[in-house]
């Protein structure tokens, strides 16, 4: 091949493509690029800032005395309002509160209407223009309105509520379920509604019924569960009274007997059981066994003084006390007036008096240390020396006895030792031992209490045989007088009279 003919395709478009003439560039000019393109951009932009700031500028303008689109006071929408047309959308919220409605249990209403409850003002919309959410404050009287309305609600009395309680039924004490009652609560419906309006709840009807005042307990209370157990356990206990050496358990219908209706220890009936038990033990109680020196046992009268007895007063708070306690068992010692150490069988120290043979003997310790004859009572059922079982009570020294005898004629009779004595119910009978020397010469003369030589009841003693038995004696020691020489006197005995019981 020719390489002469041998030609490149460049080289054939080339030598094809018609020249151009180029233009020769201005060495000394700046050349621009793109000019025309900015200007198209740069109009539209302008326009739309211009736009936005104008649309800013009206709006903030025309919100300085709007409300903002999204603002509510108290729920109600007032965006884009002015101050005075929101006001008077607002009073809706007094003009449309509705009224209070309360039905009875008998289907009768009262109404209540609402008082105006918000305060709507210019001044204070004006304050919170820029606000998204308003809560208006209250009118200052709403509340004192609203209350003072349902302070003249009146309803009928009802039947008050009962609380469980304990009862003591047939079986014994038992929980009582509460009972509902129709007496209405005002304060709490008075509350309910008051915050019901204050919340806007929008719904105020209310039934009395839902408000009846409930029972403050309940029988499932805790508190009354542990005082039936408390009190089942109190009359089921097992309480012994110690009287002196012996032992009583009280019965259980006596113990459940001293508990009230309302679960308390009735005292009085605590007292009149102590009471039986102290005449059934007490020594002072029981009869007297003597068996003077002829060797005839008989059984006197106690004359309430000899022995000891139980003190029912100071042993009642003991009863209650162990009735009170926590424990299922209880042993009360009862407590003991007087000495327990005298028995009911008189036979260590005492003075006995032989009627019959005018006679006086003391013993000390079951050994007889003085014997006297003695002249007792003239022979009269009103001034005799009564046969019965007596107590020493008390000691006198250098004194006067004065009385009246029957027959008018009084007496003054000065004595060295008395010795009153006590007879049987507690009766002081004014018959004592005293000395009565001026009789001396008379003494042992077994008739002599038949002439005006008889006393007025007394025991008539020789002066050397009263001194030992003064200083031997003590207030409290038995006397037992025994014999029937005045059983044929004239007259009435004036004072108690034991002739004693043989055993």
């Amino acid at each position: 091949m020719n390489e002469k003919n041998i030609t490149t395709r460049s080289e054939r478009n080339k030598q094809n493509k018609p020249v151009k003439e180029t233009k020769q560039a201005d060495p000394d000019k700046p050349i621009k690029k793109g000019t025309a393109k900015n200007k198209t951009i740069a109009i539209p932009l302008v326009t739309a800032v211009t736009l936005f700031t104008l649309v800013l500028v009206v709006g903030y303008v025309f919100f300085q005395s709007h409300f903002l689109p999204t603002a509510e006071a108290n729920g109600v929408k007032i965006g884009w309002l002015n101050v005075s047309a929101a006001e008077e959308k607002l009073k809706s919220l007094n003009t449309d509160a509705g009224d209070i409605v309360i039905e009875t249990a008998d289907g009768q209403k009262q109404t209540i209407q609402i008082p105006e409850k918000y305060a709507v003002t210019k001044e204070y919309l004006n304050e919170n223009i820029g606000s998204q959410s308003i809560e208006l404050p209250l009118n200052e009287s709403f509340k004192t309105e609203l209350e003072a309305k349902l302070n003249e609600l009146t309803f009928a009395e009802g039947t008050p509520s009962k609380d469980a309680r304990i009862e003591r039924l047939d079986t014994g004490f038992q929980i009582v379920p509460e009972e509902n009652g129709t007496v209405i609560d005002k304060e709490s419906l008075m509350n309910k509604i008051i915050s019901d309006v204050e919340k806007n709840t929008g719904n105020y009807i209310y039934n009395v019924a839902d408000f009846y005042q409930k029972p403050a307990v309940l029988q499932d209370n805790e508190d009354l569960k542990k005082q039936l157990t408390a009190l089942t356990q109190k009359e089921n206990k097992k309480i012994t009274v110690a009287v002196s050496d012996k032992t009583v358990e009280i019965p259980k219908e006596t113990l459940q007997s001293f508990i009230n209706d309302e679960g308390q220890v009735d005292t009085g009936v605590v007292e009149i059981w102590l009471n039986q038990i102290s005449l059934e033990y007490s020594a002072v109680s029981q009869p007297i066994t003597f068996t003077n020196v002829h060797g005839e046992t008989r059984q006197y009268k106690n004359n309430g003084s000899y022995g000891w007895s139980l003190n029912v007063a100071e042993t009642i708070p003991l009863v209650v006390q162990a009735l009170d306690s926590a424990n299922l068992e209880e042993t009360v010692t009862a407590v003991i007036d007087g000495d327990v150490n005298q028995s009911s069988v008189v036979n260590q120290t005492y003075i006995e008096i032989d009627l019959n043979n005018q006679m006086m003997y003391y013993f000390e310790n079951g050994v007889k240390t003085l014997e006297t004859p003695v002249i007792t009572g003239r022979y009269h059922k009103g001034t005799a020396t009564v046969p019965g079982f007596h107590t020493i009570l008390y000691k006198d020294t250098n004194t006067s006895l004065k009385g009246q005898m029957l027959d008018g004629s009084s007496y003054d009779v000065p004595v060295s030792y008395w010795m009153p004595l006590l007879s049987y119910g507690g009766v002081v009978t004014q018959i004592g031992i005293h000395d009565a020397d001026y009789k001396l010469e008379h003494f042992g003369n077994k008739e002599a209490y038949k002439t005006t030589l008889g006393s007025n009841g007394c025991i008539n003693t020789p002066g050397n045989v009263m001194a030992p038995l003064f200083a031997a004696s003590y207030p409290g020691m038995p006397v037992i007088i025994y014999g029937t020489i005045y059983d044929d006197a004239p007259g009435e005995f004036d004072k108690p009279v034991d002739y004693g019981t043989p055993v």
